[in-house]
């Protein structure tokens, strides 16, 4: 459930760190593959990178700007020009005689502008892809494992033409690219995504500057061959290291002035209530865990139902219904059954404890929260001066004083620490989920020194949120951990970049909003002797209203309870 965007993230981060470290297994036992006679992918890569020019040579070029002419059966039609920086983004701009099509990635978030001039910021796997091919273009391969990607040969393909090694690049949020590289030259030859059968050919290289680059390459546009046809582009020019501004790579903004401050706050305020209206609902609860080695294989994936069903002042009751798309067996469902009364039952007889325990609760933690609202304000005033301003690029200067004392009345400290850590970048209006939204970019603020463990981890993220902007509720946020962390020097908790959340929330019939989806990808590493990677999928489903109370449920019978 969502508490505010940021302590979301800080939670989960953080706690499922702790999880991973006893969850996730090391696999060192793995049978050989009858492909172990190929090579690994490192050894493809660098032979790739000698092959291009040298890696020295590769790394030296931050940046490139490629202008091409765009053919459709041998006829120009169009131009077009690709931008890349590295260590993750690039953007594709196709201009025709009807329009121009624009798409582009950073480490942040992918969007696309079609034809009919609309925006939208990708999401899901479609996304990942995106700036899976963002990190591995602008790079060019080099040092591919520090942005945590994945990579494994899959086969030995296109023997029918000209023999390639076939390496599979993937996150483990989903995206996988295939890349051929060929045996004879080394260089690639042809990138494949399963996603919406995209394909890039690659085609007559030549020597740049010291990087031999393709001159053509025959792109197959979203939805196949029949659908768009086959695009050749043909390179006219390319410059590199021209100090490419960062903002190029960027979502384009609204034309009118949005408040991202404002609106966080409204969310923080509206959440108290969203939490007490989520108390009323049992609902379904499906988990799934995978595991995924270090080749981004698929080792394990288990996925277990529950029945769940919330009570007042303490942890919802959860029934196990199946695993691995199986029911109970009988005697299993039994016991399973059995233990459910019986946490209802305790509820019951622990009704008034409970609710005085809950009390306590509450009234610590609205301590804390005003003992860290009183600190963020002090730091926001250094040798005790006020006035300090701090701006975000969503075009206003907001005086950090009158925020910080803001968000004390709204005791939401959590907000005023995202706030003062990163800038919001782009904020704009899309249509997400057949409703209107208000989505942004946030990112670290330049130059800012985090003095605490939470100001040091929300240094290191970035993301995207998408917010409903007439309830005031987050509809999507996405954040991934743009550089490693580490609690206590590595020596207690170390997080690879790439660790990533993502969490939706749906509105029901009645107005609510309702937690939809959950999915968190960590590569861990635990007290320098252990870890590993940690998948976990949550989805919500199947809501039912009740007044959230032990009476409210047959105690006799609660799986069938009724709304």
């Amino acid at each position: 459930m969502l508490v505010s965007p940021v302590r979301s993230i800080l939670v989960a981060l953080l706690v499922l760190a702790a999880v991973a470290s006893v969850a996730v297994a090391q696999d060192t036992t793995a049978a050989k593959k009858s492909s172990a006679k190929l090579p690994s992918a490192e050894k493809i890569v660098s032979d790739y990178l000698k092959a291009i020019g040298g890696k020295k040579a590769a790394a030296a070029h931050k940046d490139a700007t490629y202008e091409w002419v765009v053919q459709l059966n041998n006829q120009s039609i169009g131009t077009a020009r690709t931008l890349r920086k590295a260590p993750a983004s690039e953007r594709l701009e196709l201009t025709f005689g009807n329009g121009q099509i624009v798409s582009a990635a950073n480490n942040r978030s992918a969007w696309e502008i079609g034809l009919d001039k609309q925006l939208r910021t990708l999401t899901s796997v479609e996304a990942a892809t995106a700036k899976l091919q963002a990190t591995l273009a602008s790079s060019r391969l080099v040092d591919y494992k520090k942005a945590n990607v994945l990579a494994r040969v899959v086969s030995l393909g296109d023997l029918a033409s000209e023999p390639a090694y076939v390496v599979e690049f993937s996150t483990r949020s989903g995206a996988r690219l295939h890349y051929y590289f060929s045996l004879k030259s080394k260089l690639i030859t042809k990138i494949t995504a399963d996603l919406k059968n995209q394909r890039l050919v690659f085609e007559d290289y030549r020597p740049e500057q010291g990087l031999l680059e393709p001159y053509r390459i025959r792109m197959t546009l979203p939805g196949g061959p029949d659908a768009s046809g086959e695009l050749t582009l043909v390179l006219r020019s390319v410059k590199y290291n021209t100090d490419l501004d960062d903002q190029l790579f960027d979502p384009p903004g609204a034309t009118e002035k949005l408040d991202v401050a404002a609106l966080l706050r409204e969310v923080a305020r509206n959440q108290d209530q969203t939490e007490h209206r989520v108390a009323e609902y049992s609902f379904k609860q499906t988990e799934t865990d995978r595991e995924i080695n270090s080749k981004g294989e698929l080792k394990k994936q288990t996925v277990k139902v529950y029945e769940v069903f919330p009570l007042p002042n303490r942890e919802p009751v959860q029934k196990l219904i199946s695993e691995n798309g199986v029911p109970l067996s009988h005697e299993r469902a039994a016991k399973e059954e059995k233990r459910v009364q019986e946490e209802f039952l305790k509820a019951e007889r622990d009704k008034e404890k409970n609710a005085q325990e809950a009390a306590r609760r509450r009234a610590e933690r609205e301590k804390m929260n005003a003992k860290a609202a009183e600190t963020t304000s002090k730091a926001a005033q250094p040798n005790g001066k006020s006035g300090e301003k701090n701006t975000n690029n969503n075009g206003g200067e907001k005086n950090t004083n009158n925020e910080n004392s803001k968000d004390e009345e709204d005791g939401s400290p959590a907000i005023s620490l995202f706030l003062r850590v990163c800038d919001f970048v782009s904020p704009r209006r899309e249509r997400f989920e057949g409703r209107e939204s208000i989505v942004f970019d946030f990112r670290p603020r330049a130059g800012f020194k985090p003095k605490s463990r939470e100001e040091s981890l929300i240094a290191k993220l970035v993301g995207v949120v998408w917010i409903d902007p007439i309830d005031k509720q987050v509809m999507r946020l996405e954040a991934r951990l743009a550089e490693g962390f580490k609690m206590a020097g590595g020596l207690l908790v170390s997080l690879k970049p790439g660790a990533a959340l993502v969490m939706e929330q749906t509105r029901m019939e009645q107005g609510v909003w309702l937690p939809r989806f959950a999915q968190i990808n960590l590569s861990v590493k635990v007290l320098l002797f252990g870890g590993g990677d940690f998948n976990k999928t949550i989805q919500w489903s199947d809501y039912k209203h009740f007044s959230g109370d032990v009476k409210d449920y047959k105690i006799e019978a609660p799986a069938s309870v009724r709304p």
